[in-house]
């Protein structure tokens, strides 16, 4: 099995998950508390072979883990201009958001460092200069490896590339998501905590319709999740473009801002923007070879000994780690 582990997402949320317990208020603190939550996030999927933490119920049924005979950590750095291209909107937010634009040199500085020792690893470090790491773990993942892949990433974006060999680790969540329980993990829930499902092919067209503040990317008006989850559930968007009446019987209640929008077009127009946007697929094809952005790591038990005693790392099984990566070098 292929592992990749998307860099930046686990960096961010281990910095965030470490800062206040290191109480990492200087600069070197908060570097380190990035390096260590990068690192303890990597080497624990290695351990676990992309598991989650052993609790009853969180592996994804029909999905049986596999040994790890690859491991790769993608990187991105700059800023996503393709994207900006299409939306100059795309994640500007972040970019005017003190805790984002104060911490971000930090962050960048632990993914450096533990780059630096990844090189005595048997992974392989993916980094691309105004590349969103989105699109290059999508080109591993697709193109890059012929058996099972499993993406570690809190990033809802890759459930759009969920099939019978490709499952989404979510440490948030802390649940791997494939093909058996899809539906569940991801449909949304109304007031009355019923689950409103919709086709997994149609994963991609609900996260268009819908948006994702988080990029600052707006839906289509009047549609949130719910919506475009109960709209998905019935028809495909082509349906509700070519017929904008029919989402008075799908949602049994008139929508008046949403059935303006498909009738204007303004509708189709942001789906398709979003589209565009979000398809990992077409992302990924801006990339069909890696190779320039890839360092592969060469296995060095007493390097990876000397450096986790120089770091401190608590709470690290240093020998199932070794164990764990002895294996995936000898694979």
């Amino acid at each position: 099995m292929l592992l990749i582990a998307d860099g930046n997402n686990l960096a961010w949320a281990g910095f965030h998950a470490l800062r206040k317990p290191m109480g990492a208020e200087t600069p070197d603190l908060k570097v380190r508390a990035a390096q260590l939550g990068l690192t303890q996030s990597v080497v624990g999927l290695a351990i676990r072979a992309g598991e989650p933490p052993a609790e009853p119920g969180n592996r994804a049924r029909g999905f049986e883990p596999g040994k790890v005979s690859r491991l790769a950590v993608v990187f991105d750095e700059g800023r996503p201009f393709r994207r900006r291209g299409i939306f100059p909107g795309y994640q500007m937010g972040r970019e005017s958001t003190a805790s984002f634009t104060e911490n971000e040199p930090f962050v960048l500085e632990g993914i450096r460092l533990f780059s630096e020792a990844a090189a005595a690893l048997p992974m392989e470090v993916i980094r691309g200069v105004n590349a969103e790491a989105d699109d290059l773990v999508a080109s591993l993942a697709l193109n890059g490896h012929p058996g099972d892949v499993r993406i570690a990433s809190s990033d809802r974006d890759f459930l759009q590339l969920v099939d019978e060999r490709l499952s989404i680790y979510s440490p948030q969540k802390r649940i791997v998501i494939g093909v058996g329980n899809f539906v569940e993990a991801t449909a949304p829930s109304d007031s009355d905590g019923r689950a409103v499902p919709f086709p997994r092919e149609r994963y991609l067209d609900y996260r268009a319709a819908s948006g994702d503040a988080s990029d600052d990317l707006p839906g289509i008006p009047a549609v949130g999740t719910l919506t475009a989850a109960r709209l998905l559930a019935r028809a495909p968007m082509e349906e509700y473009f070519a017929n904008p009446g029919l989402i008075t019987g799908v949602l049994g209640r008139r929508n008046v801002k949403l059935e303006g929008a498909l009738y204007s077009g303004e509708a189709r127009s942001v789906f398709e923007r979003n589209r565009m946007l979000m398809d990992l697929r077409q992302g990924a094809a801006q990339y069909p070879s890696l190779e320039e952005m890839t360092v592969e790591g060469s296995w060095d038990p007493p390097a990876f000994r000397r450096w986790c005693a120089e770091q401190r790392i608590a709470g690290l099984d240093l020998n199932a780690a070794c164990d764990a990566f002895e294996s995936i070098a000898s694979s």
